[in-house]
């Protein structure tokens, strides 16, 4: 059985990881597995098919549990998992499409990372939060880390990773994520998505949003040839056109 399953609702595709039997625990194949899918949705052509944004879940009961223990050996083999799952970070956080993560029960180590990688974070009144690395005796991930310590905040990190516990949705800091009542995170999410048009900007504006988020040194220069020429595209052309057109035809309608 596949590791994810994954739908189409009109322009928004939707990955959901499907292992209910082991609590929809991660393992490689799991990363690989989500890849595929968002190849096959990246690489789409034109056309009302197209994919304009992602829901990723888990199922109505948890998100995940995190990584499948039984994927570790508790060696310095387990680097290569580390790095597996935060290759599939960054591919979420590059992704020229808007990816929205809908998080409902228990959502513990690694899918947490996993959901705080996307642009966006629905989670539900009753979902839960746990990083119980250091009782594993694990120095997290330092890249994950610092997306965590960037998206969440250093007193949440802390409290989840240093202190071991176990947060409520409630106990998240403001903008960290959307609350919602439970069993509507997916629904949420695509609200989310479904007034967003596939774009080249919203590509080029996420790369540089990734940019600034990794600290690095920042020069808007770097960034002006892209701009310049997103600004002069036919695409941004007849965007500005169809939005003009429809706010002349909100006028007469009110006269």
């Amino acid at each position: 059985m596949s590791d994810v399953v994954s739908s189409v609702d009109g322009s928004i595709r939707q990955i959901a990881i499907n292992r209910p039997q082991r609590a929809n625990a991660l393992r490689r194949r799991t990363f690989r597995q989500i890849e595929a899918v968002l190849d096959a949705v990246e690489t789409q052509g034109s056309g009302a098919a197209r994919a304009t944004g992602v829901v990723l879940t888990g199922g109505p009961e948890r998100f995940s549990a995190g990584a499948d223990l039984f994927e570790l050996d508790g060696t310095i083999d387990d680097l290569g998992f580390d790095d597996e799952l935060e290759a599939l970070c960054r591919r979420l956080t590059l992704s020229p499409l808007p990816i929205v993560a809908a998080v409902e029960g228990a959502c513990y180590g690694a899918a947490v990372d996993l959901a705080w990688s996307c642009d966006a974070v629905v989670v539900s009144d009753e979902a839960r939060l746990a990083v119980p690395s250091a009782g594993l005796g694990i120095l997290y991930n330092p890249s994950s880390l610092a997306r965590l310590h960037a998206r969440l905040g250093s007193q949440t990190v802390r409290r989840l990773i240093v202190l071991q516990q176990e947060l409520s949705s409630r106990q998240l800091p403001p903008g960290a994520a959307m609350i919602v009542r439970a069993g509507t995170t997916v629904e949420t999410a695509k609200g989310l998505l479904a007034a967003h048009a596939d774009s080249a900007a919203t590509a080029a504006t996420k790369a540089l949003l990734a940019a600034l988020d990794s600290g690095g040194g920042f020069d808007a220069a770097d960034w002006q040839s892209e701009r310049e020429a997103l600004l002069a595209s036919p695409t941004r052309r007849a965007a500005l056109e169809a939005r003009r057109a429809g706010i002349g035809k909100d006028r007469n309608e009110c006269t």
